[in-house]
């Protein structure tokens, strides 16, 4: 039996995915984040595909056997690639290792190019985004790793686009402080909730704003520039969330990033924080300053890990 396996990084954002069009997973604006993972790249999906002589597919998760008739996004995904298989079958086995947050985007990422390797459809990059994007709408980040932008064009329209590799991005330090609660809240219930916020369209005014800080910061390497932008994005998209009476951040996650802020405003260091929809909130810092950071949340009771911005996926031989 032939198999195939990649390797690909969770995601967490820069611009937060707040709303996407009806009826469609494409976001209702721009957006961006970047790919992560421990120093050692441990954290991670992995993605197994084995062509079987038994027709039909099978799919595992964490060990777990999942009825694909029950999962549409999926199916979609998967359909791109089965089209030849003919009286062959397809064993699919994904594994999450300590992924907090974005675990969907690696999963998808991982998926698309274990499959276009084994079926040897040979889809461009740019095609396996599109195709990632039909199972989680931020998957773009994954694909590309690195720092990356979904640019919205139309109403059902997106294409990805990376704006700066990992390996150019070396100097950047991320610091995740991990939380261990059982509930979380899904994307479909983030966006309704943020999208029925009355100044959900201050939000959408502000979008281009916050894209050319970050993107003009890239260009000079003017890091405060880049993750203030990040930060008040980010922070604004919480905002809405909880000003609906509920919480991405919980109490203990909204201490870090009081913490982060006091970080940086009383010891004048280079510390900004983002989160998404998981259980992580991830310091970022850079140059010399950043194990000068790593230090002060380690005095405040915090327990860093070592991050780092993750490439795309990666074939394991």
């Amino acid at each position: 039996m032939k198999s195939v396996t990649y390797k690909a990084f969770p995601s967490i954002p820069v611009i937060f995915v707040s709303g996407v069009r009806k009826n469609s997973m494409t976001p209702i604006h721009n957006t961006m984040g970047m790919a992560v993972t421990d120093v050692k790249e441990q954290t991670r999906t992995e993605t197994k595909v084995t062509l079987t002589e038994k027709p039909g597919i099978e799919f595992w998760l964490d060990r777990k056997k999942i009825d694909l008739a029950k999962q549409n996004p999926l199916n979609k995904v998967i359909g791109f690639f089965t089209r030849k298989l003919g009286q062959r079958g397809l064993k699919i086995e994904s594994r999450n290792y300590n992924i907090y947050s974005g675990s969907s985007d690696s999963g998808m990422a991982a998926l698309v190019f274990a499959l276009n390797d084994l079926m040897k459809t040979r889809y461009a990059l740019q095609k396996l985004a599109e195709i990632a994007m039909l199972g989680s709408e931020s998957s773009i980040r994954s694909v590309y790793g690195g720092i990356s932008a979904i640019l919205v064009k139309g109403l059902r329209k997106a294409k990805g686009k990376l704006i700066a590799p990992a390996d150019q991005l070396r100097d950047i330090h991320l610091f995740a402080l991990t939380f261990d609660y059982s509930s979380r809240y899904s994307a479909k219930e983030i966006f309704a909730i943020n999208q029925s916020n009355p100044q959900f369209k201050y939000r959408l005014a502000m979008i281009h704003f916050w894209e050319n800080q970050i993107m003009r910061g890239l260009k000079n390497k003017n890091y405060w520039q880049v993750f203030k932008a990040v930060q008040e994005n980010v922070f604004n998209a919480h905002y809405l969330f909880e000003c609906s009476g509920k919480r991405m951040r919980r109490k203990d996650m909204t201490n870090a990033c009081i913490d982060v802020d006091e970080i940086r405003l009383e010891k004048d260091l280079p510390a900004f924080w983002t989160a998404g929809g998981g259980k992580v909130i991830t310091v970022i810092s850079w140059g010399t300053n950043a194990q000068k950071v790593r230090k002060e949340l380690m005095k405040r009771g915090w327990k860093p890990k070592d991050y780092k911005i993750a490439p795309g996926p990666v074939k394991i031989k």
